[in-house]
């Protein structure tokens, strides 16, 4: 499915989170001049974990909590997040992810 027959919130944020899948995600992204590398899916999947576990996007702190958990120790740290998302970690993981804009975020 192509990402252009896909509803997005002025955000650019999926309406429907079950409609996502990868390539999607790999779209937005590349949308956003962004190349989605195995560091980005890691941060990706587990926002998406959270957020179906939850049915709420994670905060910085949450993140790095479930990062530290989940992923690395050596990498739960918003510097290594904001490498990755320079714009806004929990929002473009959020957004990669096909789930709505956080609501912590501006």
């Amino acid at each position: 499915m192509e990402i252009d027959k896909i509803k997005l919130d002025d955000n650019g944020h999926f309406q429907d989170f079950l409609l996502w899948d990868k390539n999607l995600g790999k779209q937005l992204a590349q949308k956003d001049g962004l190349d989605l590398s195995a560091q980005h899916w890691q941060i990706i999947e587990l926002v998406r974990k959270i957020y179906l576990e939850t049915e709420t996007t994670p905060p910085m702190r949450l993140l790095i909590k479930a990062i530290k958990t989940n992923i690395n120790e050596e990498i739960a740290n918003s510097r290594y997040l904001y490498r990755l998302f320079p714009d806004g970690p929990v929002r473009l993981s959020s957004k990669y992810a096909g789930l709505p804009k956080p609501q912590h975020c501006m």
